[in-house]
């Protein structure tokens, strides 16, 4: 018996310094990236607050011209304050994406219960097909990055093949889908559907510009290719279906940063600051907007309670 115990502590000493070790090492990487925080310059922090602001504004705004398109007569206060409610729902809750898109489609001001759900439905369907080309663009720029392997060959097959499926939604399909479009919601006019687009682009647009001023801010310059690719990693990775992405989406920007050379305090830092912008601000932001939508509806049904 005493024979053994010598050999059980030999095995399990060289895990526990092993544990002691990677303990330390984390300990480590935080007081650096703490330290790193420390030195971020505050212009272009706050620099990266004002673009995501700006950004979702347009976005609120995107969302109204497709509202307005299909009949609705929600302001853009209105709208606004819906799409920042369900961006909140969205980050806190399981359901994501899902979750947020049916918070804004009941937030929205329906007076006399027009437009009908669906129409708002269909408005919040097409608000994320525009985004579409915005991701379509994060792509494009994020391929020096990306480097797949014959990238001329890649983009050419991916041309031939929108083109023949272009063609053959053009011919047989479109028709077909405005016509019950336009029998079963309304129309949505070509006008629209382009300034939507355009929106889209401008918007992810913001997206890479807020990446880089993060990085100008931990002293990091990244160039538009680089940070579309780190957008383009964190969209991929938000799509796990984990409340605000966390752990994922946290673990996935350490990587994409270091896997741009920077050190992994850096990189810590860098994911810290995107993600106190993109989630915490977005979050507190719509988590007013709920507050206010519940405050006016209260506001609404004490007028309507007294009597004249």
């Amino acid at each position: 018996m005493l024979t053994c115990e010598p050999r059980h502590s030999e095995r399990s000493a060289p895990a526990s310094y092993t544990w002691l070790r990677e303990m330390r090492d984390v300990w480590s990487t935080i007081t650096a990236a703490t330290a790193t925080l420390r030195h971020a310059k505050p212009g272009f922090v706050a620099a990266a607050f004002a673009v995501d602001t700006l950004a979702l504004f347009l976005t609120a705004f995107r969302w109204r011209v497709l509202l307005r398109s299909l009949g609705s007569g929600a302001s853009f206060w209105e709208t606004l304050l819906a799409y920042s409610g369900g961006v909140c729902v969205c980050n806190i809750t399981p359901a994501r994406t899902l979750g947020g898109d049916a918070c804004r489609t009941a937030l929205i001001d329906r007076p006399g219960g027009s437009p009908p759900v669906k129409t708002i439905v269909a408005s919040v369907f097409y608000d994320r097909m525009a985004d579409a080309a915005g991701i379509l663009l994060l792509g494009v720029l994020a391929l020096p990055v990306i480097r797949p392997k014959s990238p001329g060959w890649t983009v050419l097959g991916a041309i031939v093949l929108s083109a023949i499926a272009l063609t053959f939604f053009s011919r047989r399909l479109v028709p077909r889908i405005a016509q019950w479009h336009r029998a079963a919601i309304g129309h949505l006019t070509g006008g629209s559907v382009a300034l939507a687009v355009g929106l889209s682009i401008g918007i992810w647009l913001l997206d890479i510009t807020r990446i880089m001023l993060v990085g100008q801010a931990l002293g990091v310059r990244f160039v538009p290719s680089q940070a579309a690719a780190v957008s383009l990693l964190r969209l991929g990775s938000g799509a796990v279906p984990v409340p605000a992405g966390i752990g994922v989406v946290d673990s996935a920007l350490v990587g994409g940063f270091m896997w741009l050379g920077q050190p992994v305090a850096t990189a810590a830092a860098l994911a810290v600051v995107e993600r106190v912008i993109v989630f915490g601000w977005a979050t507190a932001l719509g988590a007013v907007s709920l507050l206010l939508l519940g405050g006016s509806r209260a506001l609404k049904r004490a007028r309507t309670a007294v009597p004249d």
